[in-house]
């Protein structure tokens, strides 16, 4: 009877530590089992987030052969109205072309290889070329040239622009009261060339 005793109190033991040894390899196991679940759950999410944002950019441009055609077209576009080397000589007729027919006198123009500033990286296949034009010229008649260049075939961006007061030189007192709301403005133009598509 006593051996009954004890073997079931042994038993009993052995069956309390396997409890305990499967509970402890529950929760510790579980635990990292359900953290490898969380872990891989956000990572479903992240990735159904990402095929959402993908979904939407593919509905956004539908057709993307059609849209990089549309841009070679304004390349193509913007490289007629762009300017190259052999084409400054053209590109200054315009701008004597368009200051005679507003009356205004041109001191100087030229082509410039150097500016006195740091210039933009410019893209692969992109340049710029800068054209320098020294006027004598009124305030208002300079501001409706500045529209006016707006008009012509080539597309220009004024890069810079300083004026000072036009001082005569001749004793002809007429002459100076005539020409003395002038300006000597010089303005640097540039323009891009594209030179690949």
């Amino acid at each position: 009877m006593f051996g009954i005793k004890n073997k079931t109190i042994e038993v009993g033991i052995k069956i309390t530590i396997g409890i305990a040894v499967l509970l402890l390899i529950h929760f510790f196991g579980g635990k990292r089992v359900f953290d490898l679940l969380k872990k891989e759950r956000k990572r479903a999410i992240s990735l159904q987030k990402e095929l959402k944002d993908k979904k939407d950019k593919l509905k956004a441009h539908p057709n993307p052969r059609k849209e990089i055609e549309i841009i070679k077209q304004d390349m193509l576009k913007l490289k007629e109205k762009a300017v190259s080397e052999k084409e400054l000589p053209r590109i200054i007729q315009q701008l004597t072309k368009k200051s005679s027919e507003m009356d205004i006198e041109i001191i100087s123009i030229r082509p410039i290889r150097q500016v006195p500033f740091k210039e933009e990286d410019l893209p692969q296949g992109v340049s710029k070329a800068y054209i320098e034009v020294v006027l004598k010229v009124a305030y208002k008649t300079l501001g409706e040239y500045l529209k006016e260049l707006k008009g012509l075939p080539t597309i220009f961006t004024i890069e810079g622009i300083s004026m000072e007061r036009y001082e005569s030189l001749e004793e002809d007192d007429s002459r100076q009261a005539e020409e003395g709301g002038k300006l000597i403005v010089t303005l640097l133009i540039s323009s891009y060339t594209v030179w690949q598509i």
